[in-house]
């Protein structure tokens, strides 16, 4: 986590404000070829989202600030499991935008995040986690070696730098960080599985 920059996260400009900065993203825009800063001509952009909050009050948003950028976007609310199975990981069926995809590492080391959601070796064409369907030959490579390092600091400070290789390609918006709340029986001995802040039944008992 440190070896990638931390909470600070990498030194990127679009990054660096998490409120967000319309005239860096202007001058983005400009860099792309859109001299008003703006998208002209044909802009029009699919997002497939929720149909239910707090996905779909994500969808609304990340669609107001694309629409801030001049993109006029095809919001089309489904339930999660669809917009899942149907959409966002079926590549040949996936929109420009996916507002509402999440991950959650099995394990703690950087591959188990890394690994699955931006090699582009694993885009495959269903059940596809790489959203971004991310392919940088580079990128790619900097994943395949980080995952043969033995020592764990060295491990560590590898996938920090894929980490931020990944972060300069801007493949996805890391918007939330979220605390879970879990609930629990006043007579159960709840255990948190660390992995994915979800109760661990494997460990979780009655209270004598």
């Amino acid at each position: 986590f440190e070896e990638g920059g931390g909470l600070e996260g990498p030194d990127l400009d679009f990054i660096a404000n998490p409120e967000g900065d319309p005239d860096l993203a202007a001058e983005y825009m400009k860099k792309a070829g859109y001299s008003s800063g703006k998208c002209e001509g044909d802009c029009k952009i699919v997002m497939v989202g929720d149909d239910s909050p707090p996905g779909s009050d994500t969808a609304e948003v990340v669609k107001s600030q694309l629409e801030q950028l001049g993109f006029d976007v095809d919001l089309q609310k489904v339930t999660h499991d669809i917009m899942y199975t149907k959409f966002c990981s079926t590549p040949s069926n996936a929109p420009q935008v996916c507002p509402n995809v999440g991950w959650l590492k099995d394990f703690n080391d950087g591959q188990s995040m890394l690994d699955p959601t931006f090699n582009g070796e694993n885009v495959v064409p269903e059940n596809n986690s790489n959203w971004p369907q991310l392919d940088v030959p580079e990128v790619n490579k900097a994943i395949n070696d980080a995952a043969l390092v033995d020592d764990q600091e060295e491990r560590n400070q590898a996938w920090g730098d894929v980490d931020t290789m990944i972060g300069e390609q801007a493949p996805a918006i890391p918007y939330i960080w979220d605390d879970q709340a879990n609930i629990q029986s006043a007579d159960v001995a709840g255990v948190i599985n660390k992995a994915n802040a979800n109760w661990d039944l494997a460990f979780t008992s009655l209270k004598p």
